[in-house]
């Protein structure tokens, strides 16, 4: 799905939104249920004849005079797909509750019918004024398409009902929708959001919907959809999300007009989504996804993607239509490389959620819960590891979510899927990490031990500091430059309230020039640098980096993350600012809802939990910690002379309004309130060559913050805007981010480089990559670790060559994904 036109018009009336999705939890296949206990199937095998039996049912051996026609077993299958069709136990409480929950939002939506004689729109609350009435007017008619097909509904086969919805159909497709309209307006509920919904609600009413009717909409669709490959009106060619949602509809028109030409056209045009790509839209080796050219979606787009080609594959297979094209590897090989690293808990990570973290109506458990059940239905179609693999992170996703269960909300579909894994002995819930990710291609890095997560945006010249269109992200400003996103035990820090009330211009991690900033500021800009991402060494340690040219600001920063065992070291230097306004960094800005206490101690004494309450401490070292969250440790000499560290608890309060107020997706006014604090080092105003060095603790209790102040077990080998480098001594780890060619500790290189060097038993593992994605070869020397002998088990493009006890390591960087971390393995 896609929204790319700047709109101003607003809905006349807004209920607290939600995404059309949402509306129905994407819906889960009842067929799909069945297939979780069955051996896998590639996408070109042949399964069980789709058919709208009831689930794990054979189809019924047709007679010699009768031939199954195979457009309405589609239709029946994907009716099931949408509502969960037989599956459904009205008398199971889990189902029940699913079922209320469809109940509920069809209700409300027959009550506002427009009962006058002559209804000039379907709704009273959405006149026809403009195309996001008319796409929310489809929205709403699924949802009660919906609830007509759930069996054990209130509505379920009411014939009111369904000639209300054939007539309101109707309605809309004379007033507004039709082949006439001129296409005014955000192209995407003209191209996707509308005809997508009107395509389901056909499919799900059948034979109610006169044949004269479908016909009329089936032509509309056609005038709006002509060809799955292009967009606004043939002039953009469609990739990724939204080149899957129109092959979606344009299979779906195909069944309903019983084409087979047309059912082959989208499913074949799906297979341009299925290679990696190098540049713009569309899956990396890495397991980023981008769209919109530059910015890091794999928490929304992505996901988008996932949905419909996991819808589609359980559509087709055994059908006339199998997806047989092998590149649909990628698509299964996604699910690990893409989505799983951004889980927490069955969330999503706003740090890959662009935009979509301003909607009210569209939380990171809500796009967790639909990376969920994409993720459970398409297992019988992946491999036996790969079965094995997502039902056990599945199940550990559903399992771990507190704050936002996916029960909570299921749609009958959707609880068909999770009660098959959850009520599955033999499945055990994956754990969470230990592991560190590092995606060069939508520079993003997340961190992972037991207890906690974290994880970090960077932008340059090649990926967006952030994305505010079509009214969403209004105060994103410093999303793209260094922000972190620390999860714990609590996973409703961001859900709850967080983006309308968190003060935008301190989010933890960033440095940032407090000079004010207009709402959208920086939409789709990119910084005039090239330095940022970083290395990783075994999957399970990580060195991060950022050159930071501020948006709308002379400000400069150099900035590091060195990701370790059970800490986060953050070095900064090079800060210079020259605006007339004060330069902070943000250590920490913690939600603790409308009424936490949490306890914040400094230096071993607790701090006034009074509201208002701030306070100032010396910087160049000490310690903090924060009840339930963590620690702050500032390393001895780390910290620039003059540099203060701030302490605020205060209440904030917000709407989503004023954060997102786009025609279609636009938050409510209601008023939020909750509890911060917020810890910050004020480097004054327009400080020169700044520094700082602090470590993260996460989950560290007062205890053991001040343990590791008085022992750091972390050392500061290099700070400063040319290169940036520490050493732990726990596992004996060097990890340094050069900015420019230079030396430390035994380690020297030719040009810009991430590196981590680890001694272990067998010798040496050194990781470099090439931050800046620029150079075609780059050399390292290791020297002062002890006399090297030999590297063995040399990686593609990687050259060792010793001498006199000293290594060079030679990357040849034309090869393999940019960015990419590199190994050499070193024999002492």
């Amino acid at each position: 799905m896609d929204q790319t036109t700047d709109e101003t018009s607003l809905a006349t009336t807004r209920r607290a939104p939600l995404t059309r999705r949402h509306l129905l939890g994407t819906g889960a296949a009842v067929t799909g249920a069945a297939l979780l206990g069955a051996a896998a199937v590639a996408p070109a095998a042949t399964a069980a004849t789709p058919t709208s039996a009831p689930a794990g049912t054979p189809a019924p051996t047709p007679s010699p005079t009768t031939t199954p026609d195979p457009f309405d077993q589609l239709r029946g299958v994907w009716s099931d797909i949408l509502t969960g069709g037989s599956a459904v136990d009205p008398s199971d409480p889990d189902y029940a509750a699913a079922i209320a929950t469809v109940d509920a939002a069809a209700a409300a939506d027959i009550a506002l019918y427009d009962n006058s004689a002559t209804p000039a729109s379907v709704y009273t609350d959405m006149p026809f004024t403009h195309v996001e009435n008319a796409s929310g007017t489809y929205a709403r008619l699924l949802a009660t398409a919906v609830a007509w097909a759930t069996p054990g509904s209130h509505y379920h086969q009411d014939p009111t009902v369904a000639a209300r919805l054939v007539q309101a159909l109707r309605l809309i497709g004379t007033a507004y929708y039709n082949p006439s309209s001129a296409e005014v307006g955000n192209w995407y509920h003209w191209e996707i959001a509308a005809p997508q919904d009107l395509v389901n609600t056909c499919a799900i009413l059948g034979a109610q919907v006169p044949a004269a009717d479908l016909a009329s909409y089936l032509t509309t669709v056609a005038h709006f959809v002509p060809d799955p490959t292009h967009q606004q009106q043939g002039t953009v060619v469609t990739t990724g999300a939204n080149r899957s949602d129109m092959c979606q509809i344009t299979i779906l028109r195909g069944i309903l007009a019983k084409d087979a030409s047309l059912v082959t056209l989208g499913r074949d045009k799906l297979s341009d989504i299925y290679p990696y790509v190098t540049t713009s839209d569309g899956y990396y080796q890495d397991g980023g996804y981008i769209q919109h050219g530059t910015v890091a979606y794999n928490g929304h787009y992505a996901y988008v993607l996932l949905n419909d080609l996991s819808q589609l594959s359980l559509l087709l297979t055994g059908s006339s239509w199998p997806i047989t094209d092998p590149g649909f590897a990628v698509i299964l090989d996604s699910v690990d490389l893409t989505y799983a690293p951004y889980m927490y808990d069955g969330l999503v990570m706003d740090v890959v959620r662009g935009r979509f973290l301003s909607r009210q109506g569209e939380t990171d458990h809500d796009a967790g819960h639909d990376i969920t059940e994409a993720v459970l239905r398409l297992i019988p179609v992946g491999s036996r590891e790969q079965q094995k693999r997502w039902k056990a992170l599945a199940k550990g996703w559903i399992t771990r979510e507190t704050f936002a269960p996916i029960k909570a909300t299921a749609s009958p579909a959707r609880m068909a899927l999770i009660k098959s894994i959850l009520d599955d002995p033999l499945v055990r819930p994956a754990q969470q990490g230990p592991n560190h990710v590092q995606q060069p291609s939508v520079e993003r890095a997340v961190h992972r031990r037991e207890g906690w997560g974290w994880a970090v945006a960077l932008s340059s010249s090649r990926i967006t500091r952030l994305e505010a269109i079509n009214g969403e992200n209004q105060r994103g400003w410093h999303t793209g430059d260094g922000a972190t996103y620390l999860y714990t035990g609590d996973n409703g820090h961001f859900t709850d309230n967080y983006w309308p009330t968190v003060d935008c211009t301190r989010l933890p991690g960033v440095t940032a020039d407090t000079i004010p900033l207009p709402n959208s500021a920086g939409n789709g800009t990119l910084p005039p640098t090239t330095w940022a991402g970083g290395a990783v060494l075994d999957d399970r340690w990580g060195a991060v980096g950022l050159d930071l040219v501020a948006y709308g600001s002379p400000l400069r920063a150099r900035k590091s993350w060195f990701c370790l065992d059970d800490c986060v070291v953050a070095l900064g230097a090079g800060i210079t600012g020259s605006s007339g306004h004060t330069v902070e960094t943000t250590l920490e800005n913690r939600n603790l809802h409308p009424t936490g206490t949490n306890r914040l101690t400094v230096d071993g004494t607790a701090q006034p939990t009074t509201l208002g309450w701030t306070a100032a401490f010396p910087a160049t070292e000490g310690w903090a910690q924060l009840e339930g969250v963590g620690g702050y440790v500032l390393l001895p000499g780390g910290t620039s002379t003059g540099t203060v560290l701030r302490a605020l608890r205060e209440q904030r309060t917000g709407a989503w309004a004023d954060i997102d107020n786009g025609p279609s997706t636009g938050g409510t006014t209601t008023p939020y309130t909750n509890t911060y604090v917020t810890l910050w080092l004020d480097h004054g105003v327009d400080p020169t060559d700044a520094q700082y060095a602090y470590v993260l603790l996460p989950g560290a209790d007062a205890r053991t913050t001040a343990q590791r102040a008085a022992r750091p077990l972390v050392e500061v080998l290099a700070n400063s805007a040319d290169l940036q480098a520490i050493r732990d001594r726990q596992q004996d780890l060097t990890a340094a981010n050069f900015f420019t060619a230079g030396s430390v500790a035994g380690l020297t290189t030719g040009g810009p480089a991430s590196v981590l060097v680890q001694r272990r038993p067998a010798g040496l593992s050194v990781a470099v990559s090439d931050p800046t994605c620029t150079q075609s070869t780059l050399t390292v020397t290791v020297a002062g670790f002890g006399p090297i002998r030999s590297g063995f088990g040399e990686e593609p493009g990687v050259r060792v060559q010793v001498a006199d006890g000293v290594a060079t390591v030679t990357l040849d960087l034309t090869q393999g994904l940019p960015g990419t971390t590199r190994t050499a393995r070193l024999r002492l």
